[in-house]
C-alpha cells in the first residue's frame, strides 16, 4: 500500500475511534452509569475495544471506571478537579493549537487578561512573540513564565493563592480586575455546554472569571474538545455572554452547530 493510502487508512481509523468515544460519552451523559457489557452490545464492538476506549476516556478525565462498568465523571461528581500538572499532561497538541489560534487575534500594543489554567498557559506562551503587549494574569505559573519576556508589561492581580492550581483568587482579585479595561480576556473553562453555558468546579474561580469578562472589550474562551457537552458545579456565564470560543479540530459537527446556535463565534485552528 502506498504511503498516502496508509495515512488515509490511519486517519480514517482515528476518526472512527473518536466518533465511537463521543458516542460513549453521549450515552453516559444521558443515562449515567453503564455496564461495559451494555456498551459493547450497543456499539457492537469487542470487550477489548471497549476497554481501550474507556481507558482513553479515563486518562482524559472524562469517566470513572468501576468493576464492570463506568460513570461519566461530570455526573458522578461536578466538583472533581484534577491538579494543574494533571491538566497540563492531557491534550497537549490540542492546547498548543488553541494557543496559536488565540495569539492570531491579538495585535501589538493591546492589553490582555489571561485566566489561570493549562490551556491559557499555552495562550500566554504564544503571546511572547507579540510586542509591545500588556498582560495581566492571576496565574502564578503564567506570570513566572512571562516575567523575562522582552517588550511585555506584566501585571499580577491581587488575591489569595489557591495552591494546587497556582491561581490568585478572592475579593481582592475581583476588586483589582474591576479596575481594568482591556482589549482581550482569554478565559479557561472546566466545562462548556450550549444549554448550561460555561461552568467551573470552584465557586471562587467562577466569580473571578466573571470579573475578567467584565473587564474586557472581547472575551475568548479557550478549551479543548473534551470540555464540551459537560457541566460542573458553578456557573460562570451563558455562552452568548462571551464573544469567541476557541477549540481544536476534534469537536464534532453536532456540538459545533449547537455552540454556534447560541450566537457565539466558534473558531478552530483551520479558521485563521
Amino acid at each position: 500500500m502506498a504511503r498516502g493510502a496508509t495515512a488515509g487508512v490511519t486517519t480514517s481509523r482515528s476518526e472512527k475511534v473518536r466518533r465511537r468515544q463521543e458516542t460513549i460519552l453521549s450515552l453516559l451523559r444521558r443515562g449515567g452509569y453503564q455496564s461495559i457489557h451494555s456498551l459493547t452490545e450497543t456499539l457492537d464492538v469487542s470487550i477489548a475495544t471497549m476497554r481501550r476506549d474507556l481507558t482513553d476516556l479515563e486518562e482524559e478525565g472524562l469517566v470513572v471506571r468501576t468493576h464492570g462498568g463506568v460513570f461519566p465523571l461530570s455526573d458522578r461528581s461536578t466538583s472533581h478537579e484534577p491538579t494543574l500538572d494533571d491538566k497540563r499532561r492531557k491534550m497537549v497538541a490540542e492546547k498548543l493549537a488553541i494557543g496559536a489560534l488565540a495569539a492570531k487575534l491579538v495585535s501589538p500594543g493591546e492589553t490582555v487578561i489571561i485566566d489561570s489554567g493549562s490551556t491559557t498557559w499555552h495562550v500566554a506562551d504564544q503571546l511572547k512573540a507579540i510586542h509591545p503587549l500588556t498582560v495581566a494574569s492571576n496565574d502564578l505559573r503564567i506570570l513566572w513564565d512571562l516575567a523575562n519576556t522582552p517588550g511585555l508589561t506584566l501585571i499580577a492581580t491581587s488575591g489569595v493563592v489557591r495552591s494546587h492550581v497556582f491561581a490568585l483568587l478572592g475579593a481582592q482579585t475581583i476588586e483589582f480586575l474591576d479596575g481594568l479595561n482591556v482589549n482581550w480576556t482569554f478565559l479557561g473553562a472546566d466545562a462548556i455546554d450550549p444549554d448550561r453555558g460555561i461552568t467551573n468546579v470552584n465557586i471562587e474561580e467562577a466569580a473571578v472569571k466573571r470579573a475578567m469578562i467584565r473587564a474586557a472589550r472581547k472575551t475568548a474562551v479557550v478549551a479543548d474538545h473534551t470540555k464540551f457537552g459537560a457541566t460542573t458545579f458553578s456557573v460562570v456565564c451563558d455562552l452568548n455572554e462571551v464573544d469567541f470560543v476557541l477549540t481544536d479540530n476534534g469537536l464534532g459537527r453536532e456540538m459545533s452547530d449547537r455552540v454556534r446556535e447560541t450566537g457565539v463565534q466558534l473558531l478552530v485552528p483551520e479558521d485563521l
